[in-house]
């Protein structure tokens, strides 16, 4: 039995609909009171961020090296895109959507994204770069090594929605550095905010930053949901805790049953991955070579 060219077409077109429905992100799925995205570092530098298992499952790993050109398009019609050269040799993760959820590069300077509810990216503003969302985490670990120069540029830059992502942005951007040093990227109401938080500190998904400060101050005024009786539980212990001592306490815990677990050291450049059953790797920088010109896509497991 022979198809006509037209009903060929017409099954293409489905097939590539069909791609296409798959590789969005499903935002029925995300869960922003949940325990299964937080973040929290010691001034030992290093830092731990659970993560749903969602992000993780099917998520390659990408070698990523100095030199090669990345490009993000421009929502603004008739604009320019905006390109760049890699400066650092990195890794990123990236889900089966194409969304780049963490990375760190040589220096040990990372970038993560994390749940953040009723997150609203700016209005379109042909003066700023523009970056598109699914990008978001390659621009910073591309270009800086520690906070106070990625803080330069946040304000020049402009994230936009290159994903069609039914929920808008659910995220909030954290960048952290070799030094100890936070910073919270966030988009409230259109409007951006920067926090940089002393360390040690702690922050879970849903809530804005704002929010979960008058939290902490007030905790005894305000109903708070259950990832946010989390950060005040772990805010609290975390003064004076040394970092090798709570991971063990951290994973051993029910946490790494319900979430995968990135466990970053920014001095030593490694990231340990955890994933929802207990499954373990570390990846360290000392035993990795990236090829010249090409980035390398690896499964993670």
């Amino acid at each position: 039995m022979r198809c006509s060219p037209s009903y060929l077409s017409l099954l293409l077109i489905i097939f590539s609909l069909c791609m296409q429905a798959q590789a969005k992100l499903d935002c029925d799925k995300l869960d922003f009171n949940s325990e299964k995205d937080f973040f929290f570092h010691d001034s030992t530098t290093s830092s731990i961020k659970t993560i749903d298992p969602l992000f993780i499952s099917n998520a390659t790993m990408v070698v990523c090296p100095e030199g090669i050109e990345r490009s993000s398009p421009n929502d603004i019609k008739k604009r320019w895109g905006f390109k760049w050269k890699v400066r650092y040799d990195n890794i990123y993760f990236k889900t089966s959507s194409g969304l780049v959820v963490e990375g760190m590069n040589k220096h040990g300077f990372s970038a993560s994204l994390m749940l953040l509810k009723n997150s609203r990216l700016p209005e379109k503003e042909k003066e700023l770069i523009p970056i598109g969302a699914s990008l978001a985490v390659n621009f910073y670990i591309d270009h800086f090594k520690s906070i106070d120069t990625a803080l330069l540029a946040v304000w020049d830059t402009r994230i936009f929605d290159d994903m069609d992502m039914e929920c808008e942005w659910p995220f909030r951007i954290i960048l952290h550095d070799s030094c100890g040093a936070t910073a919270y990227i966030e988009h409230i109401n259109s409007r951006l905010r920067v926090y940089t938080p002393e360390a040690p500190c702690a922050i879970t998904s849903g809530a804005d930053y704002a929010r979960l400060l008058m939290l902490k101050y007030m905790p005894d005024s305000l109903p708070a949901n259950k990832a946010e009786e989390r950060f005040l539980h772990y805010d609290q212990i975390l003064p004076g805790k040394n970092i090798t001592a709570f991971v063990p306490e951290f994973t051993n815990s029910d946490v790494s049953a319900q979430a995968a677990v990135f466990i970053k050291d920014h001095t030593s450049r490694s990231i340990t991955i955890i994933d929802g059953r207990g499954k373990r790797k570390v990846i360290k920088f000392s035993g990795i070579e990236p090829i010249p010109g090409r980035e390398i896509s690896k499964s993670i497991f």
